[in-house]
């Protein structure tokens, strides 16, 4: 009886330190995939970056229009995503129906490129966009538009007014990144003078 007490207790006490075994192996992979995940980021991270002015706060009309190359007034008339070095990106090609600076013409149809978590725009909607347009040796897409700062340099119309889409920021990043609501014609007054 006690043999076999004791082999039952060995036993136990080994299919314990098999299961501490196999726990241990799960946080060692579970860090090392942590680890992996808040690395430094890549040459394409940096250059994305910086061509969407992402991490920069555009915070007025003023901001975001000194940063642009071109900003229309238009509808979005269609939407597609890809990906380009595991990012997934939101193409939305613009149709133009106002040119409040830069080089394009009414009827223009210019492609927009953002991240996906970056991009408020949806097929129909009425935009004031504020772009910079791609290099040709841009690693984005070449001969492209991206939006300043993302979501920051895409307002939608509805009715006489326009505003940046913030509903799907926390309340404390609304803050920060105010929806910058106001009439339509503002808008346009205020892009002018910064433009002058």
């Amino acid at each position: 009886m006690r043999k076999i007490l004791s082999l039952c207790i060995i036993g136990v006490l080994l299919m314990g330190t098999g299961c501490n075994s196999a726990i241990e192996a799960q946080q060692a992979k579970r860090t090392e995939i942590i680890n992996a995940s808040i690395e430094k980021p890549t040459a394409i991270d940096t250059i994305i970056r910086r061509a969407l002015g992402i991490g920069e706060i555009y915070p007025s009309i003023e901001s975001l229009s000194r940063e642009s190359s071109i900003i229309i007034q238009g509808v979005v008339i269609s939407r597609s995503t890809f990906q380009s070095d595991g990012v997934t990106f939101v193409k939305s090609t613009v149709k133009v129906t106002k040119t409040l600076s830069g080089k394009a013409s009414k009827g223009d149809t210019l492609p927009f490129i953002t991240p996906l978590g970056f991009n408020t725009l949806k097929k129909s909607d009425k935009v004031v966009l504020f772009g910079r347009q791609q290099s040709k040796d841009s690693l984005l897409l070449p001969d492209t538009y991206t939006t300043v700062g993302g979501f920051q340099g895409q307002f939608h119309i509805k009715g006489n007014r326009a505003k940046r889409n913030t509903e799907h920021l926390n309340k404390a990043d609304q803050k920060t990144f105010p929806s910058l609501e106001m009439k339509l014609s503002l808008l346009i007054k205020k892009i002018k003078k910064a433009k002058q």
